[in-house]
């Protein structure tokens, strides 16, 4: 079978099993980089001296490690099901492993950020009451942009205060919410038009408000780097898992919340929460805890 033939069969297979759009588009825009690299061979042409050659080809593209990794896994996810459809006789992920990507530090939002953003939101009307709410399920449950817009008046428990989003790979998960963020879903509900959807737009269709699209709040966003300059809806989701490992979350839990399958995904965050070890570290430094009756040397009096 050639190259092209695979890669759609394997595309129809993601689709079936449920993936989302943007992760299909995902997997074809960068399997048909590796196909524009060997060009269209059969698919038991490619071996491991291949896939060298590509792994190098992309780090001269100067593509950052963590892009190279992705590129990468994506691929691999393709060589795996090759070899499970018997397409190919050798498991070459098996020896081709996943590179090791440099870890980005990201600076998340800080309280006086956070702040700024619900302040860039006053009053009752119905456009600042949703804003508000959506801030703050972003920030309070670690959304990401899609779970966020689909979500249905169904699925929102305020009273229990948890929530029912459609993950990655159509997986529902249920995700808690805190306190603050119940009472600014209870006022926006209060005053948005019943629909299945649970955040509406503004625009109207057929004298109804139509829901909000990724599109909505991307524009949303857009007009709060005049108050944030650096801010974008994945930041809120970054702030959400760093201050809940800060606050005593454990690992694990936010796997959970998080919707990650694996714990690798989730250990990124750790490092994030090291700005608080460094800002904590006066309370817990060994050597201005000594205690002892006579000075250090090197000490004056």
């Amino acid at each position: 079978m050639n190259l092209q033939t695979a890669i759609e069969s394997f595309l129809l297979e993601q689709t079936i099993r449920g993936n989302s759009p943007a992760t299909v588009s995902g997997y074809r825009a960068i399997l048909g980089y590796f196909r524009s690299f060997t060009g269209d061979i059969d698919v038991e042409k490619i071996d491991l001296d291949l896939l060298r050659s590509y792994y190098f080809y992309l780090h001269q593209g100067g593509l950052e490690s963590v892009s190279v990794q992705s590129y990468v896994r994506h691929l691999r996810a393709f060589l795996n099901w090759l070899y499970n459809s018997d397409l190919i006789e050798t498991d070459l992920c098996r020896k081709f492993k996943l590179p090791k990507a440099k870890c980005p530090f990201v600076d998340v939002l800080t309280d006086s950020e956070i702040a700024a953003l619900f302040g860039a939101f006053p009053g009752d009307d119905f456009r600042n009451v949703r804003n508000r709410a959506i801030l703050a399920l972003f920030l309070d449950a670690g959304l990401r942009l899609n779970e966020l817009v689909t979500i249905q008046r169904a699925m929102i428990h305020v009273p229990e205060r948890y929530v029912i989003v459609d993950g990655k790979g159509n997986k529902q998960r249920a995700v808690p919410f805190g306190n603050q963020t119940r009472d600014l879903l209870l006022l926006y509900l209060s005053i948005a038009p019943r629909s299945p959807s649970l955040f509406l737009s503004t625009r109207e269709e057929a004298g109804r408000l139509t829901p909000m699209t990724e599109a909505t709040v991307k524009l949303m966003f857009r007009r709060l780097k005049a108050v944030v300059p650096r801010i974008h809806p994945h930041l809120l989701r970054h702030t959400f898992a760093t201050r809940y490992l800060e606050n005593g979350g454990n690992i694990y839990s936010l796997q959970m919340l998080l919707g990650h399958t694996s714990l690798e995904m989730v250990k990124r965050y750790l490092h994030l929460a090291q700005r608080k070890v460094v800002r904590d570290f006066i309370n817990y430094s060994p050597l201005d805890r000594f205690s002892t009756d006579s000075q250090l040397p090197g000490e004056h009096e």
